[in-house]
């Protein structure tokens, strides 16, 4: 994590932004609180924002629409989704015009009409379909998806057809639970195929390089904004960008300290990178962070909270944790005492020992 403060707000070292959505900007149908205006006043101060997307189902416009509904400002070459990348991918290795079978929604469709390419889908050829007459697959979520259409894409992957896939989350949150994702489905596929496609969504470079792109930034410029751990902050370390991992979403400290990832940034949410970042730094044998200082004796964290906000007892606690994570604690016991920050965000009154 970052180790060093300044007077200036967090976003001040930075050109552009790769903004992830669901759980940082929107849960549902709703914004996040502060998340819209924090966005408005980053383009307001000329931060270029673009959003990058896992979603290959939706088209740009119809995520634009939604962040636009809810005050923040975007427009369709604003979002940047997986889709979008695979069919960027498939586009650089194949001629013009080339028929690629869409096995996915209606956002893999316009991608891959997008990029030049001709998206083919069973529906047209009523199952018809041959390598020589479709070049390569690209394999996005779609939710009219038939064991039919994924028969038809096997048979084409077993002659070795270029496979493409947009991402591989195993799961896609809805309202009531968890739902299998594209990587479930790319599972389907690899268990028939005994081969597995590229993946071009978070955490693979792909996407975030399609972002950089799109936003005319460098690299040491742009910071990636994330609440997932496994996707947004291990994507952002493996394309060499910055990152901020915002806890309006699902993951916690306890999933940090067992992860093998440590984010530059640590926000309680997006108007965070607004204001001066207050960072950890070792103080003797303890972290210190704003008014908070975090000690770790006999397995439990030690904090002498004084007036410090949550945010500054979370950011000294995880500094003292992933410390000792890089000297070989094991990582359950480091998951038990996260536990503390956990519920430290939970109920802001919840006691830290």
């Amino acid at each position: 994590m970052h180790t060093e403060t300044s007077a200036e707000p967090l976003i001040a070292g930075y050109d552009g932004v790769v903004c992830d959505l669901d759980g940082v900007v929107y849960r549902g149908a709703d914004a996040v609180p502060g998340a819209p205006d924090a966005l408005r006043d980053m383009v307001t101060r000329g931060i270029k924002v673009v959003y990058a997307t896992n979603n290959a189902s939706r088209v740009p416009s119809e995520v634009a629409a939604q962040v636009a509904s809810l005050g923040a400002p975007a427009t369709a070459s604003d979002v940047v989704s997986s889709a979008q990348a695979g069919a960027a991918r498939l586009a650089h290795e194949l001629e013009a015009g080339a028929a690629v079978l869409a096995l996915g929604g209606e956002g893999v469709v316009e991608a891959l009409r997008d990029a030049g390419l001709t998206p083919v889908s069973l529906d047209e050829t009523d199952g018809r379909l041959g390598h020589d007459v479709v070049a390569a697959v690209l394999q996005g979520f779609g939710k009219e998806l038939r064991v039919r259409d994924f028969e038809t894409a096997a048979r084409l992957l077993t002659t070795g057809l270029p496979w493409v896939a947009t991402n591989d989350d195993a799961t896609l949150p809805l309202p009531w639970g968890q739902s299998p994702g594209n990587g479930a489905y790319i599972d389907l596929l690899a268990a028939a195929l005994r081969r597995r496609p590229d993946v071009v969504g978070k955490p693979h470079p792909p996407l975030y390089d399609l972002a950089l792109d799109r936003l005319g930034s460098r690299a040491d410029r742009t910071l990636a904004v994330g609440d997932r751990i496994a996707t947004d902050i291990v994507g952002a370390e493996a394309s060499g960008l910055d990152s901020a991992w915002v806890l309006t979403g699902v993951d916690r400290p306890s999933d940090l300290v067992v992860s093998g990832s440590s984010p530059t940034y640590v926000v309680s949410s997006l108007a965070q990178l607004l204001q001066p970042y207050a960072a950890p730094v070792p103080e003797g044998g303890a972290w210190r962070c704003g008014a908070a200082q975090v000690t770790r004796t006999d397995g439990t964290l030690r904090v002498e909270r004084g007036s410090a906000a949550p945010i500054e007892v979370v950011r000294a606690g995880l500094a003292a944790l992933l410390t000792l994570r890089d000297d070989g604690v094991p990582r359950e016991q480091l998951r038990r005492e996260a536990g503390a920050l956990d519920r430290l965000l939970d109920d802001p009154a919840a006691p830290t020992r």
